[in-house]
């Protein structure tokens, strides 16, 4: 099987010929093509060529082009800053106060901001290996994050607390959500075999499970619904602990969840991963950017032992490697899967 067979048969509940390897890379990619950071979340060109650079290198199975956390928020009237070598970050909202939000519009994703770069950059990618390597594309934040970037994350968690049946607030999350819903469709028209999305500060690190249950939670649940009435099917990241709301992804519809490396991997095998496709979790700093080729290759095969039976798994870092991740490393956690990820049969 190639990489996009073997990805694509893991998220139909397929057993594939072995584990296959999504690395979520965009910032060694850019270090190792030579590319400047910022060129490559506003390039289409060099954001592909990074990335068809680094699948060349390494020959993992699954290209995930991701152009930071602001994307969406830029597009609708976020003030974006950065700084030089690294991802950008929202330096203004775009309202000052929940009366403000009947001013937001949805997205056009063909038109607004940056979400052109990664729909152009998903085509390139498409003509040059669709059908060999699987493309995953990251649509940026689902409702409740999304919101939090328009809002101004301070603000937006008082605002749950102080304002929770705010009309203005209800306005916020439904136009965040209209906009992360046409990104989805367009990425996938682009030529992406699947998509996916970040929801961190919805997880139990920030906010109670009551909140996430009350606030984010139908926004991801009715996303899956929508996504998958137009099959396409999508991963969910949320940074953090997630270990004390796995009983409640567990109810969701088929989806896949990218965990991070502080969530209990047994649990989640046990409760989330029964049903839904795991993405993760190897600790994207702490083992792969600062362990020994040894140490990465050790992560690696405790995880596959735990995460392999019964199929429904990606290997992966549980978030964005850093850009000075060694790139012998990332070669021992693709040779983990190739050495220890096979089904055989």
């Amino acid at each position: 099987m190639n990489g996009y067979q073997r990805v694509m048969a893991v998220l139909r509940g397929e057993l594939p010929d072995r584990v296959p390897v999504c690395l979520h890379n965009f910032l060694p990619a850019a270090r190792e093509a030579g590319i400047p950071l910022e060129q490559s979340l506003t390039d289409p060109q060099a954001a592909a060529r990074a990335h068809l650079q680094a699948v060349e290198t390494y020959g993992h199975d699954c290209i995930l082009i991701d152009l930071d956390t602001t994307m969406l928020a830029e597009a609708m009237g976020a003030e974006r800053d950065y700084t030089p070598g690294e991802p950008g970050h929202i330096a203004a909202p775009a309202i000052a106060g929940l009366d403000e939000a009947e001013k937001l519009r949805p997205v056009d994703p063909e038109r607004d901001g940056r979400i052109p770069v990664l729909l152009v950059a998903i085509r390139i990618m498409a003509q040059a290996v669709g059908g060999r390597v699987a493309i995953r594309g990251n649509c940026d934040q689902c409702a409740f994050s999304l919101a939090g970037l328009l809002r101004g994350m301070e603000n937006f968690m008082m605002d749950l607390v102080s304002e929770p049946d705010h009309p203005g607030l209800q306005r916020l999350l439904e136009v965040s959500y209209q906009s992360h819903l046409a990104t989805h469709r367009a990425v996938k028209r682009a030529g992406a075999d699947f998509t996916s999305f970040g929801d961190s500060p919805a997880g139990p690190d920030v906010v109670s499970p009551a909140i996430f249950q009350r606030f984010a939670r139908p926004y991801q649940e009715r996303l899956l619904r929508e996504l998958a009435a137009d099959g396409i099917f999508t991963v969910i990241h949320i940074c953090g602990n997630t270990s004390a709301i796995l009983d409640q992804l567990e109810q969701y519809p088929v989806c896949g969840f990218e965990l991070d490396y502080k969530t209990d991997p047994t649990l989640a095998k046990a409760t989330a991963g029964r049903e839904h496709v795991l993405f993760g979790n190897i600790d994207p700093s702490g083992a792969v950017a600062l362990g020994t080729v040894e140490q990465v290759r050790e992560a690696s095969r405790q995880l596959i032992e735990t995460w392999k039976h019964g199929g429904r798994f990606v290997l992966n870092a549980g978030c964005a490697l850093p850009a000075m991740t060694p790139p012998d490393n990332i070669r021992a956690l693709v040779a983990a899967a190739a050495e220890l990820g096979c089904y055989g049969g």
